[in-house]
């Protein structure tokens, strides 16, 4: 069994915890927050202990799993990994390159697991694109994107600050940019434009991107707190076919001249951590570790001495790309993102 020390007692320290709780291979020794009340209510509802330090867990668990802010991670990441323990953080892995280098190194030579929070790669129809445009049913990459709008208002939280947060781009679209890096490779360059609309939000709160990755093919990310409407659209397009997922959930593919199919998303599962593809047959795909959650990789990584399929190298190459993003904004000018690594 995973003895396990939670640490962040906010929103999604809450939903973590819930999962985690119920999963019979895993003990959550205790729970940390600053805030004590947070701590306290959260140990009493899934019956366990509390602390306000979060090294006073430390020799008590194999890991820890971090639902702090970004810019309130790195010192827990780095003591954590330097004591031996295995690290799960949301995502994103933080707000600089430097950070993200010093909590990796830490990881790296403590030779403990280090895995970050993108959970698209765990969902459909995520998992499900990714596996057919893997296959090569699709053929090389043309296009793909990801458009999500989700009005929502930051000014009285971190996220609307930009030093905090790094606005909508960083800390909303680094999901759909981990998913578009998961389908394209790494980036080469960017173009984007982002937005602060409301003046009590001192974040950008609207950022469109276009990438061109260095394998071929170009990827675009549209995501909003202020678009006033919700809207989604995720697809790829390739040489041979496309997969297109609208407002309405439905999955539609077609290959060639073929027909337009409406594609079952619960007969498909995800690569496994090392790469290696489902098999396809009978119209489905099947794999030992179907329908595997989030907190399920993280505790068979550990388990199995496994790379997570959302390693924290994987976390530093999406926040360099963000970066490059940024920097596009804020110049006008395209750039290329191997700049930003130096």
């Amino acid at each position: 069994m995973l003895k396990l020390g939670l640490i962040g007692c906010g929103g999604m320290g809450n939903h973590h915890a819930r999962i985690l709780s119920k999963m019979p291979e895993v003990n959550i020794v205790g729970v940390c927050d600053i805030i004590e009340e947070k701590a306290r209510k959260l140990a009493e509802e899934i019956g366990t202990k509390w602390c306000v330090d979060f090294r006073d867990l430390l020799d008590d668990v194999d890991a820890v799993w971090v639902c702090t802010e970004p810019f309130n991670r790195v010192d827990i990441v780095t003591t954590s990994a330097q004591a031996g323990k295995h690290v799960f953080a949301e995502k994103p892995i933080g707000l600089s390159l430097e950070d993200a280098d010093r909590m990796i190194a830490a990881a790296q030579e403590a030779n403990v697991k280090f895995m970050l929070g993108y959970v698209l790669r765990f969902r459909n129809p995520y998992r499900l694109m990714h596996d057919t445009f893997a296959s090569g049913e699709l053929g090389e990459l043309v296009t793909c994107w990801t458009r999500r709008f989700m009005p929502a208002d930051m000014s009285n939280r971190w996220y609307g600050w930009q030093e905090k947060s790094l606005g909508v781009t960083l800390d909303f679209g680094s999901h759909d940019i981990d998913w578009l890096r998961w389908i394209g490779g790494d980036v080469q360059t960017v173009f984007a434009k982002t937005f602060r609309v409301r003046p009590t939000i001192h974040a950008d709160e609207h950022g469109q991107a276009l990438m061109l990755f260095k394998n071929g093919g170009m990827g675009t990310c549209d995501v909003s707190w202020s678009s006033y409407l919700t809207e989604s659209s995720v697809g790829i397009v390739g040489t041979k076919g496309a997969m297109i997922v609208g407002r309405d959930g439905k999955i539609r593919k077609k290959i060639g001249d073929g027909e337009e199919q409406i594609v079952d998303a619960d007969s498909v599962v995800g690569v496994d951590p090392e790469g290696n593809l489902a098999q396809v047959g009978k119209g489905a795909q099947e794999r030992t570790h179907k329908q595997e959650t989030i907190q399920e990789h993280f505790v068979r990584c550990v388990k199995e001495d496994l790379e997570p399929l959302t390693a924290a190298k994987d976390g530093r190459e999406t926040l360099a790309t963000v970066l490059a993003l940024l920097e596009s904004a804020r110049t006008g000018q395209a750039v290329e993102v191997d700049s930003v690594k130096r």
